[in-house]
This record gives structure tokens, C-alpha cells and sequence, in this order.
């Protein structure tokens, strides 16, 4: 805990004003759904979920996350926070403890299972609890830990998100997070991979030509074939597998059955938390999980990506309509993503574009030979822990050792590889050309960012490929503009509606809502709201 945790908890702010003019803030953030993305579906969408609020909202197609770990930890911790992950410390969704070589998971926390302990400034949801003197209530729902934790805060009144090792939804259980309401007990009972096994998953809308219009064909030998999911329509959840199964319980997470479940947990959250019915600003945080495993298993041009975002897209729509009836005018949206998406580079070749899918194998062996001394001590030799584009991590070493003379040594030897345009030992991230050296500074934070970092060509991805030279799926975590380039939507009280096509950095919507709020901006947050507030 820091100072500012001592501030939230000594409640510094006077007493809330009675029915502030924003009753609930509900921001979803949409895993993975670049700006490309949602261009390309934008138009199949129907007109009462997310283009309603396009409509009547402030749209900014070009909200940037300028950073080059374009992942799902660092893309909310910035969200929250409006700070980049050289201030708010979650530099990656793991990172390796640099003298034991233990993995770190971003949310990890030994002695509470887990929780907002790796996040060093406070979020806007803290930020809202200490203006409201505490009583504002925060609730959080996704299916990824890291989408529900660093969004909730140190002081939640509930986090909820999905362990696919248990099969089942749960809850914070770190100091300052409120206690388990008896009605999740009982709701999280009724949900998650058990109870939706056996399924069917059809089309949404009963048209298979719809889909190829929009999307493309069904399948294609670059789409996974997913245990339990498959990769063709129709298809039952859990196909092939067992409801036990550890396996069935970890791919629940791409299924539809995943986003109904995280919206049936927001609504009933409205319920029975009463959000929005008090005399100061509550906040509900809804996290979309599934459509980051689509998008990794069968890559964003698949029917399956389209058929999730217009499941997403009725839920959004049903969400408004409850919100219009109990909250009528009193409501802000927010809607954005935490990274965007790579289209598999295969399909990207057929557009013309020069692409690579590269094997990571031949840069690890080349880092590792550069390494190998067999003069040094045991304890001073090192090898490649992990390569986790753009980041990597050398295996454990004694203290004593220089540890940037090691990345030096394998950054050199990536040199003209396939696929690598600059690599760099941390130390020396200032030399990557510009752009570049600012997004990898910004996504360093000491002893989480890595030893090395390394930038590979626009639209080529490093992953393995199958014994026909073809790999399946995608992933993100560049620095390039598919990567970086995330749609934000602003819709409610104080937000003047319009479209504004410039780009804008990421660190701005949470200075932007806590202007609508009547608050100031989380702590470490500098930049200024966007232009979407009326005068």
C-alpha cells in the first residue's frame, strides 16, 4: 500500500452532493475489438446497442495506445488509470521476477489469491470512492482477472471475474475489497462452463451469406480447431470433451455462453447493488473477455469474431434499455477496447500486403548461443526464459552479475533475423528510431519489462507454424497501428454527440470521465479530457 491508499481510506473529500446529475457510470471495454475491427463489422451491426450509441455520442474511431506491450493488463491499467505502464507498473500480463526467474501474473498476490497489488497509482474508481467519501459503489464484472482487477481497484464493493482452474465465477478477497454478497453465491452457481455445456452455438442471424458478406467464409485452415468449440457452424459447447473437463472449463472462456454469463452478472449486480439509486456516482466496469480467445483461435476476419460482437451488440442493447427505464438521462457509456488485433498474416497476404508468420524458435536459438559461456560460473551463465514479443526475459542469475552486458549480447545477436528490424537491451531503449522509442519507453517499467525488447516488421507475427508452413489464429502486442488503434465512444450527460477522427491517446478517457464526474482526474493522470465535453 502507498500514500494514496491512505487517502482513500481516511476519506478526505466533504459530503456528496444529493442526485448528482451522472447516477452511474458503465464503461465496457471490449477485449480486443481494434478500430479495424469495429470498422469492419460496424455496418453489420443492428441500430440499439453500440451504433446507438455512436449515434448520440461522442466518437473517437482513433483512440491510440502508444505504448509497444499492447496487451490486455497494460491496456486497462491504462484505462484506469489515464497513466502509460512506465507510471502505473502493469508492463505486461506476466513478467519474470529477474533473480529467481518466478513467473508474476499482473493481478497475482500471495497472500490473497489475487488483486490491484502490482497497480502503483490509484485508478478513477479509487479516485470516485475518496470523492464521494466512500460511498460510491464499485462493481466490477469480466471473465479475465486482470479486466475485472485493475479496473475495481483497492477498494471495490465487488470484483467479479472467471477461474477457468475452478470452473467458475469468483471474487476479491484482498483487504479493502467488500464482502461476497449472498446473491452472487447463488448466481455464480447458475452460470459458467457446467451449465452451459451442451449448448448449441448456431449463427445469430440465420444467414450464412450475412456472414461471409461481412466476415468471409467458415473455414479456413488458418482458424484453430478449438476442443470443445470447434471451428464451423453450428457447433455445441463442449464438443468432444467432458462438462469436468479442464479443458472445456478453459475454452468456456471463447464461448457465447461466456458473454452472456459476464452481462447476466452485470444486470443482476444493477440489482441487487442498487447502482445507480444513490445520492452519489456509482461505477460498473464490464470487461468482454471472450472475443480476445476468438480473435486469437480463428483471427478477426472469421464468422465466429462477427457472430461474439453481435452477441456483445444485443447485450449492450438490452443493458440501454433497462438503464432507460431506471435511469432515464442519468447514465454514461463508455465504451472502448484495451488493444487491438492483428488480421492473421495469411489473410493479410491475400490483400497484397507483405507479411511472415515467424517461427520463434531460430531467435531463441541464436539469443542462446550468443549467451552460452562455458568458461562463466553455473550461476552466471544465462539462456532465454521467455520471448514474449516485444519483451524478453533471461533465465535467473546471481545478483552480482551484469545483467545488461547479457541483453546486449543476445540483442546483437538477433540482428538481421527474419522478421527483426531493432532489438535492444533495456538499458538501451532510447535507441530505437522514432516513433518507436518512445512507445517501448513508455511500456517499461524496472523489473517487469523485460530484458530485451525487440521490433519486428508491420504485419508479421511471431508464432509457430505447422509442418505445412501454416500457423492458425493471430495475436497483438506491437507497436503499430492495428495494434494500438482502439475505437472510444462517450455517450450521456455532459458529452456534446459527433465524431472526431484525429487520434487521441488512451491516457485521456479517464481524465475525460472524471470530468463529467465533477472530480479530478486519477493522481497520476496529466492529459487532458477529450473534446467531448459541453462547454
Amino acid at each position: 500500500m502507498g500514500l494514496w491508499t491512505t487517502s482513500l481510506i481516511a476519506l478526505l473529500a466533504a459530503a456528496p452532493a444529493q442526485e448528482p446529475r451522472i447516477a452511474l457510470v458503465v464503461q465496457l471495454t471490449i477485449d480486443q475489438l481494434g478500430s479495424y475491427t469495429l470498422g469492419r463489422y460496424q455496418a453489420a451491426l443492428p441500430d440499439g446497442g453500440l451504433k446507438r450509441l455512436i449515434a448520440r455520442g461522442a466518437y473517437y474511431p482513433r483512440g491510440i495506445y502508444g505504448y509497444a506491450n499492447t496487451e490486455t493488463g497494460p491496456g486497462h491499467a491504462t484505462l484506469a488509470t489515464g497513466a502509460w505502464p512506465e507510471v502505473h507498473g502493469i508492463a505486461g500480463n506476466v513478467w519474470y521476477e529477474p533473480h529467481s526467474g518466478a513467473e508474476i501474473n499482473c493481478v497475482s498476490d500471495p497472500l490473497h489469491g489475487k488483486s490491484p497489488q502490482h497497480l502503483e497509482v490509484p485508478n478513477l474508481a479509487d479516485t470516485l470512492r475518496v470523492f464521494s467519501n466512500g460511498e460510491s459503489r464499485v462493481v466490477s464484472v469480466a471473465i479475465k482477472d486482470r479486466a475485472s482487477i485493475l479496473m475495481a481497484g483497492r477498494a471495490p464493493t465487488l470484483a467479479i471475474w472467471y477461474e477457468e482452474k475452478e470452473g467458475r465465477f469468483v471474487t476479491g478477497r484482498w483487504p479493502g475489497h467488500g464482502p461476497t454478497p449472498a446473491w452472487f453465491q447463488g448466481a455464480a452457481l447458475s452460470l459458467g462452463p457446467k451449465v452451459a455445456f451442451g449448448r448449441p452455438w448456431a449463427r445469430l442471424v440465420d444467414d450464412p451469406a450475412f456472414y461471409s458478406k461481412y466476415a468471409g467464409p467458415d473455414d479456413t485452415e488458418t482458424e484453430e480447431r478449438v476442443p470443445g468449440l470447434g471451428h464451423t457452424f453450428p457447433r455445441t459447447l463442449g464438443q468432444g470433451l467432458n462438462s469436468g473437463d479442464l479443458e472445456w472449463w478453459d475454452r468456456y472462456r471463447g464461448s457465447p455462453a461466456a458473454i452472456e454469463d459476464t452481462f447476466t452478472l452485470a444486470e443482476l449486480a444493477l440489482e441487487k447493488e442498487q447502482l445507480g439509486r444513490h445520492a452519489t456516482t456509482d461505477y460498473l466496469a464490464i470487461g468482454v473477455s471472450s472475443t480476445d480467445y476468438a480473435g486469437h483461435s480463428w483471427g478477426t476476419h472469421s464468422q465466429e469474431v462477427l457472430d461474439l460482437l453481435l452477441r456483445v451488440d444485443r447485450q449492450v442493447a438490452r443493458l440501454i434499455q433497462r438503464l432507460d427505464r431506471q435511469l432515464a438521462g442519468r447514465v454514461l457509456y463508455v465504451v472502448s477496447a484495451d488493444h487491438g488485433v492483428m488480421p492473421t498474416p495469411e489473410e493479410t497476404a491475400k490483400l497484397g500486403v507483405r507479411t511472415l508468420r515467424i517461427p520463434p524458435r531460430p531467435l531463441v536459438e541464436a539469443m542462446d548461443r550468443a549467451l552460452a559461456d562455458p568458461k562463466a560460473p553455473a550461476l552466471e551463465r544465462a539462456r532465454t526464459l521467455d520471448l514474449d514479443p516485444p519483451r524478453v526475459f533471461l533465465s535467473p542469475t546471481d545478483p552480482k552479475v551484469d545483467r545488461t552486458a547479457l541483453a546486449r549480447r543476445a540483442a546483437a545477436a538477433l540482428a538481421g533475423l527474419p522478421g527483426v528490424l531493432e532489438a535492444k537491451a533495456a538499458a538501451d531503449l532510447d535507441q530505437f528510431p522514432a516513433p518507436y522509442a518512445v512507445y517501448f519507453r513508455r511500456s517499461y517499467y524496472p523489473g517487469r519489462g523485460g530484458d530485451l525488447l525487440l521490433l519486428h516488421r508491420p504485419y508479421e507475427l511471431l508464432d509457430g507454424v505447422g509442418a505445412n508452413g501454416i500457423g492458425v489464429g493471430t495475436g497483438h502486442g506491437s507497436p503499430y497501428g492495428y495494434d494500438m488503434t482502439v475505437p472510444v465512444i462517450l455517450a450521456g450527460p455532459g458529452v456534446r454527440p459527433g465524431r472526431d477522427p484525429r487520434p487521441m491517446d488512451m491516457t485521456r478517457v479517464a481524465p475525460t470521465i472524471a470530468a463529467l464526474l465533477g472530480i479530478d482526474a486519477p493522481a497520476a493522470a496529466y492529459d487532458p479530457p477529450l473534446p467531448a465535453l459541453d462547454p
